[in-house]
């Protein structure tokens, strides 16, 4: 396994509201993505991270009927975030999409638009790689989608903004994605399902769309991005890079810096969401006799917070794997990871930059990287030309959550669904 992730610039946030979870043991696995939206979006996205994680794994279902097991945990999660986080999860959520694998079965669920993708061989790309989409994202535009928040007494409609135009007026104009909405109008949230987000129930919905799927010798590899890569790469393109580059630490680096690249050109480098990549290579030779008890974590767990932490300093999760000191150094494929990746960061020099990214996988406790993506990233330039501010402004509005009108608290009049209401605090916290 190996898994990237990329801290946003130019949305008015100083965090990285996404986070992920790769845990292995023996004949099976877990990996997720968890991208947060909303003022609180990372409390939330790292809560749900643990507590999905942990709900999974101990319940008593996990063996006899994983399907069950993984729709109940995101239930209980769920329930988790409104008893434990109310306040902040009343406009802040998260993306949740996860995969179980245990032998030949693999169990796919999904709130939001972060996506699984399956790489699998085909005979007619002349021994490539077909990209398999695992979950739909969940958009208000989607047509189940948008009939069930409806149905619901919700609203889709899109933002609207106002712009000055030539003669100094000014008109109002929509722009970007459609949005979920209640039925005043407040809200603005570019997904239909999440984690959180209690602030717009039933319209957004927590409830997981989940698949089960037999894999056999042709499924090669998953890639788990959160949108920040799906808003720049198609899953074929994501599958394509998978592809090239053997070492899954290394695929997952190069998918994220490829989302990255794009982010910048098409912003003119004053843009880019958080972004996230997650590869598995699925090893169809795994040792039965490795099973976990489901009442206990896997103790070779991954996330975006403990696999970073120094030998013996404790686990930051309920994921942490036992110290490094208790376990034996042997040839499984993690350990060989591991050791190709303390062998890689001993011969790396540092180069000074203004940005940190996080590279996991083999890379050990130390697995950190500084990258350099070049002057003017994090400045507000204005566009050239002569082109006005409200222009550049509308020009951006394509992204699902990236307009950087949206990422600083300031003063906006939203119109959605026919209403009108002066808010200073409504569009941070939708965020998307």
């Amino acid at each position: 396994m190996g898994a990237h992730t990329l801290q946003s610039f130019g949305k008015g946030t100083n965090e990285n509201q996404d986070c992920f979870v790769a845990s292995t043991d023996g004949n099976k696995f877990l990996a997720g993505v968890f991208d947060g939206h909303g003022e609180k979006g990372k409390r939330i996205s790292e809560f749900a991270k643990s507590a999905l994680s942990k709900n999974l794994f101990s319940h008593k279902e996990l063996h006899s009927d994983p399907k069950h097991a993984l729709e109940s945990a995101y239930k209980d999660t769920q329930s988790m975030i409104e008893r434990n986080h109310g306040p902040d999860a009343a406009e802040s959520g998260t993306t949740a999409v996860a995969c179980y694998q245990h032998r030949d079965r693999l169990l796919v669920a999904n709130v939001g638009d972060s996506r699984a993708v399956l790489g699998r061989c085909d005979t007619a790309r002349k021994g490539g790689l077909k990209a398999v989409e695992l979950t739909s994202d969940h958009k208000p535009s989607r047509a189940d989608e948008k009939q069930r928040i409806l149905a619901a007494g919700g609203k889709v409609d899109q933002l609207t903004f106002p712009v000055w135009n030539g003669s100094g007026g000014v008109r109002l104009m929509r722009g970007g994605p459609e949005r979920v909405m209640d039925s005043s109008g407040f809200g603005g949230l570019a997904m239909s399902r999440s984690l959180g987000d209690l602030s717009l129930r039933p319209y957004v919905s927590s409830l997981p769309e989940v698949s089960e799927r037999k894999l056999d010798a042709k499924d090669r590899f998953l890639v788990l991005g959160s949108d920040g890569v799906w808003d720049q790469l198609s899953s074929q393109e994501a599958v394509d890079i998978a592809s090239r580059v053997p070492d899954p630490v290394h695929a997952a680096r190069e998918i994220a810096n490829q989302a990255r690249r794009r982010w910048q050109s098409e912003t003119e480098g004053l843009l880019s969401d958080d972004i996230t990549a997650v590869v598995v290579r699925l090893d169809h030779n795994a040792d039965d006799g490795n099973a976990a008890s489901s009442s206990a974590m896997p103790p070779h767990a991954r996330t975006s917070q403990n696999f970073y932490r120094p030998p013996g300093s404790g686990s930051a999760t309920p994921m942490a794997r036992p110290p490094f000191d208790r376990r034996v150094e042997g040839n499984s494929r993690m350990d060989r990871l591991e050791r190709v990746g303390r062998a890689q960061y001993a011969g790396r020099s540092s180069q000074p930059s203004d940005r940190l990214s996080q590279t996991i996988g083999g890379g050990g406790p130390n697995a950190f990287q500084r990258e350099n993506w070049g002057a003017g990233e994090g400045r507000h330039r204005r566009p050239p030309g002569n082109a006005s501010e409200g222009q550049h402004r509308h020009r951006s509005l394509g992204h699902s959550k990236s307009d950087p009108s949206l990422g600083h608290r300031c003063r906006h009049t939203v119109h959605g669904g026919g209403g009108t209401m002066s808010r200073n605090d409504l569009l941070p916290p939708a965020g998307r």
